[in-house]
């Protein structure tokens, strides 16, 4: 019935929208027709829908249904707003609807009408046929409409529109990155030299416990968690919360509590246990005998000098040794008092140990916010200066217009009225500021006569709160299930019609697959998050058949090996017995048996470019397995993402900038010479150096310049570079540069640097239209700001095998997917912890111990890492179309198995119990594989030679020439004497 062919319209248009789907003859048609009714109800223009969709459910399609329909339904197209994640996503989403819109103007009624199907619309009218083909020529027409842009964009764009009313300059420019980093420079530099003694003793107290890389790193980590560094009492208030809520009073002084607690030690009974603990044959006992005898030495001063040395041996990062760790039986045997004179001790020292630690937590924390706040409103009082904007401002901005200012009710009316319609796209991954905008904007769409097409205002919200992976860029998941709540409340109150949908059939994995992930995710911490959200949605796969596969491999394993190597033997590189390489050397073996011999529910074979290998970081094992690819002659593409200051080509590059400007530093230009830049072999190098005496290195080459040799001509090259320094801008000194060596750089680094040296050309450009000048101050700016470049991994032009990490996955997906390090449990090390209550930030380093209140707030933290860490195994596992691969290495010494994702897995894969083992050691679960496609025998054989009188007869005669194009009339020059004026009579 109508049902049906509703379906098999669903399936055809999701098989045309699918990236990558291939042929989809293996569509199940009954779990397409649950979808299709699913989406049909999503995508219904005359309800606002709040949608929960599992991986691969096809939220773009969704997206783009609904944004078709709305302007089916009469919407006009300004009046939508679509919010997505990314500009990709933005992009794609865009392109597909104008492609969609491009084909309905020249389909037939009855394809038109089955595509319309498909979307929903079961029998479209007359008017409604031809309300599809002229949309695309009223998109063509509007230049607003329908908007589909990134919450910054669309904020960037208000800005734009109302700069007066946000306090703004009109034409505020986005700051690019280089530009951010000079600022930043700027407002650092000007902090050390305010003369301020509160400032001061901030950046001391920061240079001694964190240095200059690390203090850079924890502003950062600030700014970007606390919210409130603009509110000029946020100093008191941190002051007052340590007070009221941390228990540390403002009078605290640990001096008179370490006076107290010098009193309460007996020394003569502690002599007599560290006398029972120097005859002691265990290491440890004899260095605490060894430091407490050590302390005892020491007058009345040096004993408080020296406290620590006592708090060592007896405290471990703030907390009493245990009694088992104190003593031993053989020492109990002779001296049965020992434990409680040693933990007499530690109760005499046990109030000033608490109190030093919650007094150094309050000290630091509080030189943090010092600096921040101060480096906070500098910065942002430079960016005002300039006209200069970053991306938290837009946000904040924005909101700020639509709430504090004396336009706020104006500006928010002249949006509203403009915006009739709002989707949200990646729910999940929206911070609450972005949520407060949204919000903001939406909140009157409640109040709307749903009843009148030409008067309703609706909301789509989709989202998935299993892939919430991005708390590091300010996303919290809990807001999505808060929003759902709230809006559910205000549709109850309002008589708002509101759908809660849920999607569960995917489109994109294999069944195989979807098993495994229903029974690692059922349950898990993180997944859900009722009753705020539905229950964890077991997912199905609308491919039936398809030869999915999972396989789990057995653990790398690598025992010790104690042989050492000579005192002054180079250390190896890589040694055989290292467990990261080994696994590296595994993977690789493994994928270059599967490629070329396994087959894919496509029918063809895998190739490079179907494999996709997911990493929680790039540390070291990324990098031994990229090397442990290429060594294999697999073709890999480059990384996903990459710091162009740690890119070989560009340390080059900065070496040589910094030869041009002191050319007597040995060292790099030691370096510059060994690059691509100069090509010396190191036997070059050293006949250059050697023998020269007091004489620079500079100094030796130049002595060369002149000589026909390629010494020579390398001191003409370094000449001229030093030359265009002083005279060229930045840019076009670096131009110079690798107009003459970019293709050096090729051949000894390949192709892949191009990418790398022109992100660092476009740098260099941006710095000068920025109105820099300054080598120096470019490469300092460089090597401070990281330079982070992101590539785009979704093309699959090149037949490269991926490897990336699983945050850089996310919206990709690949026939097999590989997650090889699944054994690591991961562990949160952030310097900066966050208290959910107070929103207040501590630093505390844990070297030392830290106060109840602190480690209380990082159990919390530890809790929500480990929680996204699921969320991020989900994203990982539901990127595989086909084939879903596990694994996972160890090294001597090191277990890694409790708790990690390796063990969830294969505990999971055993209680399915439809895995087998198979003989090393794999457990695998295959499905049932299409058949093979026929191959049709191909005639290789040329193809005859046409006769003379096959040829045409203009083959072999010249081609004629065609005809010359007259000259161009145009008026007479007037002759000399004659009037140019005009002519009367």
């Amino acid at each position: 019935g109508a049902d049906s062919i509703q379906a098999q319209a669903f399936i055809q248009d999701h098989a045309s929208q699918t990236v990558g789907a291939g042929d989809r003859s293996d569509i199940d048609k009954m779990v397409a027709a649950d979808a299709s009714r699913q989406q049909e109800a999503a995508s219904d223009p005359a309800v606002s829908v709040f949608v929960s969709a599992n991986a691969g459910t096809g939220k773009t399609k969704l997206l783009t249904d609904r944004v078709l329909r709305l302007m089916l339904d009469g919407a006009p197209p300004e009046s939508i707003l679509c919010v997505t994640y990314t500009r990709a996503a933005a992009a794609e989403m865009q392109n597909r609807i104008s492609a969609r819109l491009a084909e309905w103007t020249v389909m037939t009624s009855d394809d038109l009408a089955k595509d319309l199907a498909a979307m929903g619309i079961a029998v479209p009218s007359q008017s409604m046929l031809r309300n599809a083909r002229s949309l695309f020529a009223e998109i063509l027409d509007s230049d607003d409409g329908p908007r589909i842009e990134t919450v910054h964009s669309f904020c960037q764009s208000i800005l734009r529109r109302f700069p007066i009313e946000a306090g703004i300059v009109p034409n505020a420019e986005l700051a690019d990155e280089l530009e951010q980093a000079r600022l930043k420079m700027q407002v650092r530099e000007s902090l050390m030299q305010s003369g301020d003694p509160a400032m001061e003793s901030a950046i001391a107290t920061l240079a001694e416990h964190a240095g200059e890389g690390n203090a850079d790193d924890l502003l950062a980590n600030l700014v970007r968690a606390e919210q409130r560094l603009d509110d000029p009492a946020i100093l008191a208030n941190l002051d007052a919360h340590f007070i009221d809520n941390c228990g540390v009073p403002a009078d605290l002084d640990p001096e008179a509590l370490l006076s107290k607690a010098l009193d309460g030690i007996d020394s003569e009974r502690l002599r007599a246990a560290a006398a029972v603990l120097a005859d002691c044959e265990v290491k440890t006992h004899v260095t605490r005998a060894a430091q407490i005898t050590t302390w005892l030495g020491e007058d009345d001063f040096g004993r408080r000098y020296h406290i620590d040395l006592l708090i060592s041996t007896l405290f471990t990062n703030g907390q009493p040794s245990s009694e088992r760790g104190l003593s031993n039986a053989a020492l109990r045997a002779q001296l049965p008092d020992l434990v409680g004179i040693l933990q007499s001790v530690q109760r005499a020292l046990a109030g000033f140990v608490i109190a030093r630690i919650a007094e150094r937590c309050r000290q630091l924390t509080r030189a943090l916010y010092v600096y921040g706040r101060a480096f906070h409103v500098g910065y942002t009082a430079l960016k005002r200066r300039l006209g200069l904007l970053d991306y938290d401002d837009l946000i904040g901005l924005t909101n700020a217009l639509l709430q504090q200012s004396d336009s706020a009710e104006w500006v928010a009316w002249k949006l509203d009225s403009a915006i009739r319609h709002m989707l949200v796209d990646e729910a999940q991954d929206t911070s609450p500021p972005q949520w407060q905008l949204l919000r903001r904007l939406s909140d009157e769409f409640f109040d709307s006569p749903m009843d009148d097409p030409d008067a309703r205002r609706t909301l789509f919200i989709v989202g998935d709160f299993k892939q919430s992976i991005y708390s590091f860029q300010g996303a919290d998941p809990a807001v999505l299930g808060v929003v759902r709540l709230d809006l559910q409340t205000r549709a109850r109150t309002q008589h708002h019609p509101l759908r809660d949908l849920s999607l569960d059939v995917s489109f994109r994995t294999a069944q195989p697959v979807l098993d495994l992930v229903n029974r690692v995710m059922d349950g898990l911490d993180g997944i859900t998050d009722p009753p705020r959200l539905p229950d964890f949605l077991a997912h199905r796969s609308a491919r039936k058949q398809v030869g999915g596969f999972v396989g789990i491999w057995p653990v790398t394993k690598v025992e010790a090996n104690p042989r050492t190597l000579p005192m002054f033997a180079p250390p190896a590189v890589q040694l055989p017995e290292d467990a990261a390489a080994q696994a590296a050397a595994d993977v690789t073996r493994r994928l270059a048996g599967m490629i070329g011999s396994h087959r894919l529910s496509s029918g063809r074979l895998l190739q490079p470019g179907d494999v996709m290998i997911l990493l929680r970081k790039r540390g070291r094992y990324y990098k031994l397995l990229m090397a442990a690819l290429q060594r294999a002659g697999l073709p890999v593409a480059g990384a996903d993402r990459m710091t162009l200051q740690d890119q070989i080509e560009i340390k080059d590059l900065l070496a040589l900038g910094d030869v041009v400007l002191l050319p007597e530093d040995d060292l790099q230009l030691a370096t510059v010479l060994k690059s691509p830049l100069f090509g010396l072999d190191e036997d070059g190098l050293f006949e250059l150096a050697h023998g020269r005496g007091d004489a620079s290195l500079y100094a030796r080459l130049m002595s060369h310049r002149g000589a026909d040799s390629d010494i020579g001509r390398m001191a003409e090259r370094l000449s001229h570079f030093r030359a265009v320094a002083d005279r060229a801008s930045v840019f076009s000194f670096f131009s110079t540069v690798l107009g003459a060596c970019r293709q050096a750089f090729r051949a000894r680094l390949g192709s892949a640097v191009d990418e790398a040296l022109d992100h660092f050309l476009a740098l260099a450009q941006s710095f000068g239209n920025g109105g820099g000048v300054s080598l120096t101050e470019f490469l300092a700016l460089v090597r401070g700001s990281g330079g982070e470049v992101r590539r785009d991994m979704d093309a699959a032009a090149a037949n490269e095998i991926r490897v990336m990490t699983i945050h850089g996955a996310k919206g990709l997906e690949a026939p097999l997917v590989v997650l090889p390090d699944m054994l690591r449990a991961s562990s949160n090390r952030d310097r900066l912890i966050k208290d959910s209550q107070s929103d207040f930030v501590y630093w505390a380093p844990s070297a030392g111990g830290r106060p109840d209140f602190v480690t209380t707030a990082k159990m919390q933290v530890d809790d929500a890492a480990k929680q996204e860490e699921n969320r991020l195994l989900y994203v990982a596992m539901t990127r595989a179309r086909d084939g879903l691969v596990i694994g996972g290495w160890e090294a001597a010494h090191q277990r890694f198995m409790k708790s990690s994702a390796y063990e969830r897995i294969r505990d999971a894969a055993t209680d399915m119990g439809s895995f087998v083992t198979e003989d090393d050691g794999t457990l695998r679960l295959q499905e049932d594989a299409p058949p093979a496609p026929v191959a049709r025998p191909v005639d290789t054989s040329p193809p005859p030679l046409a006769k003379d009188a096959d040829k045409p007869l203009w083959l072999g005669q010249v081609a004629p020439g065609g005809t010359q194009p007259t000259r161009p009339t145009r008026p007479s020059p007037p002759r000399a004497g004659r009037a140019t004026g005009p002519r009367h009579g």
